[in-house]
C-alpha cells in the first residue's frame, strides 16, 4: 500500500511538473511574440501624425508614438515629465478634466469599441478639436486598449452644410460664446428693423467675484461659474438665449417684449431667481447684478449693444449689489488719468457744470413725499451727463471731495431758498457727505456762513453718511457728528446691512433714520431670509429710536411687505427716479 501511494505521489508530481513546464513556455512564447509584434507596431506607428497610446487595464502607457510623447511630454520609457503642461479632455457640456481620468471613465460606460467626435482637447488651457478613436479589440493580449487621437483639421461630412465656427461654444461652460452672440444679435437686429421689434440684452455678472477668487480660490471660482451656466441650461426660457461672455459674465438675448418696464421685471425675477437658487446650493452668498441695453433705443448693432450692456453693469454694479441699471448716456465712463480728471473737476466746478438731481422719498403709511436726496451730476463739456460715480472716486484720493462737497451744500441750500420763496411745500433735503478727507471743523463754518446768508433753516437739512464710511474711525466720527447736531441737521446711515456694523457704536451714534441697503430689498417678496432679517432690523432700530427708509423699492408688493414689516419710508424707482430741479419741482405740484 505505501508503495502504491509513493508511485501515485511520483506520477502526479511528475505531471505536474510538465504542466508548470508547459505554461512556462506558453507563456514566454506568448511574452515574445507580444514583444515582437510590439516592436513590429512600433515601427509602423512611431511616426504617425496622430497620437497613439496603448494603455494596460490600469491606464499605464504601454506603448506611445512620438506624437503621443510630445502631446503628453513624456520620455523614453513613457513616465510623465514635469513640464508643467496640462492636457484634459472635455466631453459635451461636461467639465473640463485630466485627460486620462475623464478616458478610463468614458471606457468603463462601453461595452466594445467606440469613437469620440469632435469633442475638445484642452492643452494647458488653449482648445483643440479632435476625433478620438478607441479599440477595445486589437491588441488585447492583456486587456490593453488602443486610443488613436486625431488633431487633423475636421471637414463637415456633408459639403453644403456649414462648418461650426471656431469659438462658437464656450469650452469652459458649454453655452454659445461670445464670437455666436456676437452673430446672433446681428442677425437679430436685421429681422427686428424689418418687424419694427425691439429686444435687450441683459448682461449679467457676479457681485465681487473678483474678492471671491481671492478668497475661496480659483477652483471654486470656476465652480460658481459652472453651476450658474447650469442653471441657465436646466432652465431655459423660450423667448431667452444664452451665451457666456469673458470672466464671470453671462449675456442674455431677450425677445418678446413690449416696454422697458416688463424687461425691468423679467430682469428682477431673474436676478432674484438666481440669487436663490445659488443660496440653497451653497453656505456662500451670491448675488449678481445686471446691465441692460435695448434695441433700438441703445445701439444699431451689435457691438453697440454690448459695449452699452457692459456699461450698464458696471454702473449697475457700482451702485449696490443684485441691483439692475439700464444703460444711459450719463452712465459712460470718461478714460482719463487722474492727473487731467482732477483738472477737469476744479474747471467743472469753475465753470458750473455740476448740478444737482433730486430723488423722492416717500412716507408707506400715507404715500405723502416727506424729503428728497439731492445727487451730484456733470455735464461733461465732452461726455455729456455723467454720475457721480464716475468721478467720486477720483476726487477723494485727491482732495477734491471737499470742494464737491460744499458745492452740493450750495447749491442745495440756494434751491431751498427758491422753494422757500415759490411756497413749495416743507420737505428735508438729504445730502450725501463723504468724511474722506473732509475737516468737519471748517464745513461746519462754512455751512453757518450758508444758512444764514439764504436764510435757509439747518433742520430742513439731513446728511447721509455710509455705514462703512462711519465706522472706519467711530471715535471721529462721535465727534464730527455730534458737532452736525449742534448746528441742527439731522443725520442717517446709509447702506446699513451691507456691512457689520456694531450694535454697540450704532446705538452711540446721535443719528434721525437708517437707510437699509438694497441688497436686502431687491427680492423680498420672495426671500423669506430677509424678510426675517429686514423686519427683525425694523424693529431693533426702532427700539433705539431711529427711523428706518428701504432703498431701491421698484415694486409695489415691496412697498406693501415693508409697510407690514413697519418700515417708515421708501426710496426707489417705483415712486420716481432722480430728476432735475425743475421737473422735481412739477412732481411737487
Amino acid at each position: 500500500m505505501d508503495n502504491m501511494m509513493v508511485n501515485i505521489l511520483g506520477v502526479a508530481v511528475i505531471i505536474l511538473v510538465i504542466g508548470v513546464l508547459w505554461i512556462y513556455k506558453s507563456s514566454k512564447k506568448q511574452l515574445v511574440t507580444a514583444c515582437d509584434e510590439l516592436k513590429f507596431f512600433k515601427q509602423e506607428k512611431e511616426y504617425y501624425d496622430e497620437a497613439m497610446l496603448v494603455l494596460s487595464d490600469n491606464y499605464d502607457i504601454v506603448f506611445a508614438n512620438q506624437s503621443a510623447k510630445v502631446l503628453f511630454s513624456l520620455d523614453s520609457n513613457n513616465i510623465r515629465l514635469n513640464t508643467g503642461k496640462v492636457v484634459e479632455l472635455k466631453l459635451d457640456t461636461s467639465y473640463p478634466d485630466e485627460f486620462f481620468k475623464v478616458l478610463k471613465e468614458k471606457a468603463q460606460g462601453e461595452a466594445d469599441s467606440f469613437h469620440l467626435k469632435n469633442v475638445l482637447l484642452v492643452i494647458s488651457g488653449k482648445m483643440k478639436q479632435v476625433n478620438i478613436y478607441v479599440d477595445k479589440s486589437a491588441w488585447n493580449l492583456n486587456k490593453t486598449i488602443t486610443c488613436i487621437i486625431d488633431m487633423q483639421l475636421i471637414t463637415p461630412a456633408v459639403t453644403n452644410q456649414v462648418a461650426p465656427k471656431d469659438g462658437g461654444v464656450d469650452f469652459f461652460t458649454g453655452l454659445p460664446s461670445q464670437f455666436s452672440a456676437l452673430t446672433d444679435i446681428n442677425t437679430l437686429v436685421i429681422e427686428s428693423q424689418n418687424k419694427s421689434k425691439a429686444f435687450a440684452l441683459f448682461l449679467l455678472g457676479i457681485d465681487n467675484f473678483q474678492e471671491l477668487q481671492t478668497t475661496l480660490g480659483l477652483g471654486y471660482s470656476n465652480q460658481i461659474i459652472k453651476k450658474m451656466s447650469d442653471y441657465f441650461k436646466k432652465n431655459k426660457e423660450e423667448n431667452i438665449r444664452v451665451y457666456r461672455m469673458d470672466g464671470d459674465k453671462f449675456l442674455l438675448i431677450v425677445e418678446k417684449i413690449e416696454d422697458e418696464e416688463e424687461v425691468r421685471n423679467v430682469a428682477r425675477e431673474m436676478v432674484a431667481n438666481i440669487c436663490n437658487f445659488y443660496k440653497s446650493d451653497s453656505a456662500v452668498r451670491l448675488t449678481a447684478s445686471l446691465g441692460i441695453a435695448m434695441f433700438p433705443a441703445h445701439g444699431e448693432n451689435a457691438t453697440k449693444l454690448i459695449n452699452h450692456s457692459y456699461i450698464a453693469l458696471d454702473h449697475s454694479q457700482k451702485e449696490s449689489e443684485a441691483n439692475i441699471e439700464f444703460f444711459a448716456t450719463e452712465h459712460q465712463a470718461v478714460h482719463k488719468d487722474e492727473v487731467k480728471m482732477n483738472e477737469e473737476i476744479r474747471k467743472g466746478l469753475k465753470n458750473n457744470e455740476f448740478f444737482l438731481y433730486y430723488q423722492p422719498m416717500f412716507s408707506l403709511k400715507n404715500e405723502e413725499m416727506v424729503g428728497a436726496e439731492a445727487l451730484i451730476r456733470w455735464n461733461h463739456p465732452e461726455h455729456g451727463l455723467i454720475t457721480a460715480d464716475k468721478f467720486l472716486d477720483v476726487a477723494e484720493r485727491t482732495g477734491l471731495i471737499v470742494d464737491i462737497g460744499e458745492y452740493v451744500f450750495r447749491e442745495a441750500i440756494k434751491q431751498r431758498k427758491q422753494w422757500d420763496a415759490l411756497g413749495v411745500q416743507k420737505f428735508q433735503i438729504t445730502v450725501n457727505l463723504s468724511l474722506k478727507e473732509m475737516q468737519v471743523s471748517t464745513l461746519i463754518q462754512k455751512l453757518t456762513n450758508l444758512f444764514e446768508h439764504y436764510s435757509v433753516n439747518p433742520k430742513d437739512f439731513n446728511l447721509d453718511i455710509t455705514e462703512d464710511s462711519a465706522m472706519a474711525n467711530i471715535e471721529q466720527t462721535l465727534i464730527d457728528f455730534k458737532l452736525f447736531k449742534e448746528l441742527g441737521l439731522s443725520l442717517s446711515l446709509d447702506h446699513v446691512g451691507a456691512g457689520y456694523s456694531s450694535l454697540k457704536h450704532l446705538q452711540a451714534l446721535p443719528l434721525s433714520m437708517i437707510k437699509i441697503d438694497r441688497s436686502l430689498i431687491f427680492d423680498l417678496y420672495l426671500n423669506l431670509d430677509h424678510q426675517i432679517a429686514v423686519k427683525s432690523m425694523i424693529a431693533f432700530f426702532h427700539g433705539l429710536g431711529f427711523e428706518v427708509v428701504a432703498e431701491g423699492v421698484e415694486t409695489s408688493k415691496e412697498s406693501s411687505l415693508l409697510f407690514n414689516l413697519g418700515c417708515d419710508y421708501a426710496q426707489g424707482y417705483l415712486f420716481s427716479r432722480p430728476l432735475p430741479a425743475i421737473e422735481f419741482q412739477e412732481l411737487l405740484k
